[in-house]
């Protein structure tokens, strides 16, 4: 049975739709440098208005999308993007190319190509290979762009007021752009097809967490709430399914955290971690996964999963942290038996872009999608070749996240094969993706509840944390 909470939120609803041009994102100053900035400079690209070039801004004419519908995810028409970024503390001094491989994970080829043809350049000019980054550089980046596809549920509204408005947020969406989601994200759906053309975020979940999101409507408020959370006033409750039948009673873990590689952002159990500490309950068991409400004390990068991939209660359908790249046991006890150099391997491997890719002559999964090296193991092989134990039909169905809000399934959502762009140059034009599968879509890890001195904003229970719940 679930504890008894009061749920505040007004009637939900979902948001009406409307085509707006340009989107503006604030966060709490105080935050800033956590989103990848380094600089007041840095700041003027939250500002989310291409200085570019009208074909660049793929402005769209009256009654057009950005997205389109299929196979119940929606997905974006590829575009033609210019990335402005300034020189971050941690490149100074390091050659360009480093940077760009150490960053992203295109292939060295791809990525040598474009520095030399002047896709990617320094201050404006074409730089050589070995160029070594200064202070006051500016990259800039041309690219035409693929973003990967999510999953086509409604953005509910839970609750709103004059200062905030919270939201249920859908899983597999990310809060703001980042990496290969830029108009696939909370943020820019808010303003291309809601009219929320300022958003102030006080707070951020990961993109497969999905949950209470508090927007605030002006900078005052996101600044009050912001500080609210930073001082740790606000109470998260989370719920999640993990593996096996956790331990009744409350758990506490206070391990270290420490993220440790940025490419694919990876946080572990390390002595030389921030201190952190998470709260555990066990709420049902169903022979064989577990439902545990989670508070979470302090802030840190994945830290209830680390937390209960540590405790040897992974989440069930964690794509990271329930592997055996940490090992036989996925890394209880913060054993991994391997260097951490082939860890990291391991994982670029499971996580690398080829797992996206089709045969083109047949339309089928390459297989073997990898070339297995000799440092993989064969409980790591037997995973990445086994990762889907479930239809996205049977799952989809068995929740609200199969649900397509009734607005999306209009013409304007209807494929247009004309506006397929493509490019001679571009990485992904000259591959084939498959639809993402449901590990890539869904994880059971949900924000249930935040509560701060004045208030409280919670969920309904998602369908997957239901104690008699079994489709796994």
């Amino acid at each position: 049975m679930f504890p008894t909470f009061k749920l505040i939120t007004g009637k939900v609803s979902t948001l009406s739709f409307q085509n707006v041009s340009k989107s503006f994102i604030h966060f709490p100053k105080k935050n800033l440098h956590k989103l990848n900035t380094t600089s007041k400079r840095d700041q003027q690209k939250l500002v989310l208005d291409l200085k570019s070039t009208p074909e660049q801004q793929n402005i769209l004419a009256e009654g057009e999308s950005r997205y389109y519908i299929e196979n119940g995810l929606r997905k974006v028409y590829p575009y033609f993007y210019q990335h402005t970024v300034h020189c971050k503390g941690r490149w100074i001094d390091r050659t360009i190319l480093d940077i760009y491989h150490d960053e992203f994970l295109y292939p060295i080829e791809h990525i040598t190509q474009r520095i030399l043809t002047g896709a990617v350049r320094v201050n404006g000019e074409i730089v050589s290979l070995d160029y070594r980054l200064k202070h006051a550089d500016v990259l800039t980046s041309n690219t035409h762009r693929h973003e990967l596809p999510v999953l086509a549920t409604p953005i509910k509204v839970i609750y709103e007021d004059d200062n905030v408005f919270v939201i249920d947020k859908p899983p597999s969406i990310p809060v703001h752009p980042s990496g290969l989601y830029r108009f696939n994200t909370v943020t820019f759906m808010l303003a291309e097809e809601h009219n929320r053309k300022d958003v102030f975020l006080t707070h951020r979940l990961d993109r497969l967490t999905s949950g209470v999101l508090v927007i605030a409507k002006d900078r005052k408020k996101s600044r009050q709430l912001h500080d609210e959370m930073l001082v740790r006033n606000v109470q998260k409750e989370y719920l999640c399914r993990v593996d096996g039948e956790f331990p009744d009673g409350v758990v506490l873990c206070d391990k270290p955290l420490k993220q440790f590689y940025k490419k694919i952002g990876v946080s572990m159990v390390l002595p030389s971690g921030k201190p952190s500490l998470t709260e555990f309950q066990k709420l049902s068991f169903n022979g064989k996964s577990s439902v545990v409400l989670c508070r979470p004390k302090t802030g840190r990068t994945h830290q209830i999963r680390v937390h209960l991939q540590f405790l040897g209660y992974p989440i069930v359908n964690d794509p990271l942290y329930n592997s055996y790249c940490f090992g036989p046991n996925k890394g209880k006890d913060g054993e991994i038996n391997k260097t951490y150099t082939n860890l990291l391997n391991d994982l670029v491997i499971k996580h690398s872009a080829s797992w996206w890719l089709v045969n083109k002559a047949t339309g089928e999964d390459p297989k073997p999608i990898v070339d297995y090296s000799k440092d993989v193991d064969e409980h790591l092989k037997l995973e990445l070749h086994d990762q889907m134990n479930i239809s996205p039909e049977d799952l989809y169905s068995s929740m609200s996240y199969g649900v397509i809000d009734e607005k999306l399934q209009g013409t304007v959502y209807r494929k247009d094969e004309t506006r397929i762009t493509s490019d001679n140059s571009c990485y992904f034009c000259s591959k084939v993706f498959r639809d993402p599968k449901p590990s890539n879509l869904v994880m059971f890890l949900h924000a249930f509840k935040y509560k701060g001195e004045n208030w409280e904003f919670a969920t309904e229970v998602p369908q997957w944390a239901q104690s008699d719940w079994d489709l796994l």
